[in-house]
């Protein structure tokens, strides 16, 4: 039993001991910072003023506990070491150079392209809405047409919200499957559980003509698994809805439109031929600057 002399004795070896006065001063400045007439607009936290922690006062002792800001940095670390383990275990798993740094406005508002760039603006406006539902995006249309850019986009918008996210083509993820069999140093397992377990999927360039039936499998085997787990997936095709009728199994596709909706075309211009034109009529200016400039040499 703890008499009242007794209790008096811990409380006055709590405020004597040493480490307890420093930490009680810092608790004391911290405090002042946080309930003082600082302009606190110069700090990213306003609430703690970039401490960590928010300090509060009962009497003459002060105490602490860890503010949202630092378990939000936390859950980001986590992600972040998630994301590196994911595209270690996947080497096709990252955004792609040429995609790196690209918005919105890189995609133009042109014809045939403005329902897909809205269903995508809305995707990642309200992304924590369809992730929690598990529902993602299918989007279809022939080559050059911005399919990949607006997925990665996308997946890039996700990563910067904390989200981890995997961009794979799906030939190319079906190779590093096959890669792992004979190969004693990797674990095929550990690519699959990427696959299933990321919080964003998008798989690109999923062409029937170009896989046999246990690439197929396998590539779906991961999205049943994904749809029957709520993790959205982005899934692009060159086929339209016919073809993928025609060259899947009709379960399949069911399934997909029963989670992602209706796909989503994405037409107009070949923006790759587009892109040529560009070069070739930079290039041209060029080479007219070079000779008039040796012409003038002459």
């Amino acid at each position: 039993m703890i008499t009242q002399n007794s209790k008096s004795s811990t409380s006055q070896s709590m405020t004597s001991n040493p480490i307890n006065k420093v930490k009680q001063l810092r608790y004391k400045q911290i405090w002042e910072l946080q309930n003082g007439e600082v302009d606190k607009s110069q700090f990213v936290c306003q609430l703690c003023c970039d401490k960590e922690i928010v300090v509060s006062k009962a009497g003459d002792k002060f105490t602490a506990e860890d503010c949202k800001c630092r378990q939000e940095k936390e859950i980001k670390a986590k992600k972040e070491q998630e994301q590196k383990k994911y595209e270690q275990n996947i080497k096709s798993a990252e955004i792609r150079e040429e995609f790196k740094a690209k918005t919105f406005k890189d995609f133009k508002w042109l014809e045939g392209k403005k329902e897909a760039k809205l269903a995508a603006m809305d995707y990642v406006e309200n992304f924590d809405f369809y992730k929690e539902r598990g529902i993602g995006l299918t989007f279809i249309g022939k080559c050059g047409r911005g399919k990949t850019l607006l997925s990665h986009i996308i997946g890039q918008e996700a990563i910067n919200k904390g989200y981890t996210v995997i961009n794979t083509v799906a030939k190319e993820f079906y190779e590093d499957i096959k890669a792992t069999y004979n190969n004693p140093s990797k674990n095929t397992e550990d690519l699959v559980s990427s696959a299933k377990l990321v919080d964003l999927l998008i798989i690109d360039n999923l062409n029937a003509e170009r896989f046999g039936s246990d690439e197929i499998d396998k590539l779906f085997i991961i999205i049943n698994h994904r749809i029957e787990n709520k993790k959205p997936t982005i899934i692009n095709s060159t086929g339209d809805l016919d073809y993928l009728n025609k060259k899947l199994a009709p379960d399949h596709v069911s399934r997909l439109i029963g989670k992602n909706g209706e796909p989503i075309k994405v037409g107009g211009i070949d923006m790759r031929v587009k892109q040529g034109e560009l070069i070739t009529d930079l290039r041209n200016k060029n080479i007219a600057k070079l000779k008039r400039k040796l012409s003038d040499a002459k």
